[in-house]
């Protein structure tokens, strides 16, 4: 049993419980119309559940070496790299718009922290960005910053990048 997992998973079990309460108290109503508390009451549920599949996984693991096996092939350097990276991102997206700053934030990323190929990085950064700008830019409307890479774009590929 590792005791901290299980705390962990006992802490938020509690928590669950106390949102799944809340939820009852304001009425579920039914499904064709659904109360106030419905949305409250389904999420506080699954929460409740996981809690519970954690807690059974840390009840059932052994006991841990200690704490230097915490450590153990834990790579932390990750952590500061990334937040370093997002407040350039941040900065560089007045400047580069939102589809410039996304790809070259996301290249960055897929080249350094775990890379598999030369082809996936790229690909991955264009079609995930590509696919977020097309979701929230073209289907939901929302205003993304739009730089000088997201001018040209709008130029020459108005069809996808155009400002609607």
């Amino acid at each position: 049993m590792r005791t901290g997992e299980t705390l962990a998973a006992l802490f938020w079990l509690a928590i669950a419980l106390g949102i799944t309460w809340s939820g009852w108290e304001l009425g579920l109503g039914s499904l064709s119309d659904p109360g106030s508390g419905s949305m409250i009451f389904w999420v506080g549920a699954v929460m409740a559940a996981l809690s519970l599949a954690t807690l059974v996984v840390a009840l059932r693991q052994p006991a841990a070496a200690g704490l230097a096996s915490l450590w153990h092939d834990l790579r932390w350097w990750l952590v500061p790299y990334v937040v370093v990276l997002l407040a350039l991102y941040a900065w560089l997206l007045p400047v580069l718009g939102f589809f410039a700053s996304t790809v070259l934030l996301l290249l960055i990323l897929f080249m350094t922290i775990d890379r598999r190929s030369w082809i996936a990085p790229p690909l991955g950064a264009l079609l995930i960005t590509a696919g977020a700008y097309v979701v929230f830019h073209r289907w939901l409307g929302t205003q993304l910053p739009a730089g000088e890479a997201e001018r040209w774009l709008g130029q020459h590929l108005p069809l996808i990048f155009g400002r609607s």
